[in-house]
């Protein structure tokens, strides 16, 4: 069985890889994988703080540190993402009613529905 250090240390490891590849999803656009890889880091979150106060182990916490820092900046330029998705949305959905109330005005009349005369006066 390892000990705490060394579980903490190996866990420490994975979460640095999984916040790199996060980032590097970000970067290619690929807010999905992003997601998917944020959610597997949870547990190694999780298992990390379990082992916080064993013997040993607090002197990772500049590592620690460095870590949740990283995953700060991915946070907030998701954050930033979906604030320009959310401007993006509402920015469509007027110019999609606005086009709605033009449409009636520059849709053809259709063949049968016109008048073949129309009285002058």
């Amino acid at each position: 069985m390892e000990a705490p250090v060394q579980t903490a240390a190996r866990l420490l490891g994975a979460l640095d890889e999984l916040i790199d590849r996060e980032g590097n999803f970000l970067r290619g656009g690929d807010y999905q994988q992003a997601l998917q890889i944020r959610e597997r880091s949870e547990p190694i979150v999780s298992a990390l703080v379990r082992l916080a106060y064993a013997p040993g182990v607090s002197g990772f916490r500049p590592q620690v540190a460095a870590a949740i820092g990283r995953s700060a900046q991915h946070a907030a330029f998701l954050q930033e993402k979906m604030a320009q998705a959310g401007a993006e949305i509402q920015r469509l959905t007027i110019a999609h009613h606005r086009a709605a109330q033009l449409a009636p005005a520059y849709a053809p009349v259709p063949f049968g529905a016109r008048p073949r005369f129309q009285a002058a006066g």
